[in-house]
C-alpha cells in the first residue's frame, strides 16, 4: 500500500507541475502582449505631445482663389503631409497642394487650396494623418 500511495503522489505532483507550467506559459504570453501594447500606446502619446503645428497667416490678409495658408511645425518631431485632410467651413476640399511631404520642426510649408470663397469670414481645419489638427478663422 505504501508504494501505490507514493506512485499516486508522484503522478499528482507531475500533473500539478505540468498544469502550473502551462499556466505560466499562457500568463507570460498575455503579460508580454499587454506590455507591448502599453509601450506602443506610450510611444504614440509621446509623439502626440511633442508634435504640433499652426497656421501663421494674418487672418485678415488671406488670399482667395487660391487660398494660401502657411503652416509652421511648432513641435519637436518631423510631420508628414502625405495624408492631409482640409476642411473649409466644414466641407472637405480635395483640390489642394502642399509644398513638402516631410515637414521638419521649425519649418513652414505652404498649403495652396484651389477654392473661390465668398467674401466674409471662414474657418479652415487642417488634419494630419495621425489625427493632429488645427483650426484657423480668417476673412477673405
Amino acid at each position: 500500500m505504501g508504494m501505490s500511495t507514493s506512485a499516486t503522489h508522484i503522478i499528482f505532483f507531475i500533473a500539478s507541475v505540468v498544469i502550473a507550467a502551462s499556466f505560466v506559459g499562457v500568463a507570460a504570453t498575455a503579460i508580454l502582449d499587454i506590455s507591448d501594447g502599453i509601450e506602443d500606446r506610450g510611444d504614440m502619446i509621446s509623439k502626440q505631445l511633442s508634435a504640433d503645428f499652426e497656421v501663421i497667416n494674418d487672418p485678415e490678409l488671406v488670399s482667395n482663389n487660391p487660398v494660401v495658408l502657411y503652416l509652421k511645425n511648432t513641435g519637436k518631431v518631423p510631420l508628414s503631409t502625405q495624408h492631409i485632410t482640409v476642411l473649409i467651413d466644414g466641407s472637405s476640399v480635395d483640390d489642394f497642394t502642399v509644398s513638402s511631404e516631410t515637414w521638419m520642426p521649425g519649418e513652414t510649408i505652404t498649403l495652396t487650396i484651389n477654392i473661390n470663397l465668398a467674401t466674409g469670414e471662414h474657418v479652415a481645419k487642417i488634419i494630419l494623418d495621425d489625427g493632429l489638427s488645427t483650426t484657423f478663422h480668417f476673412e477673405v
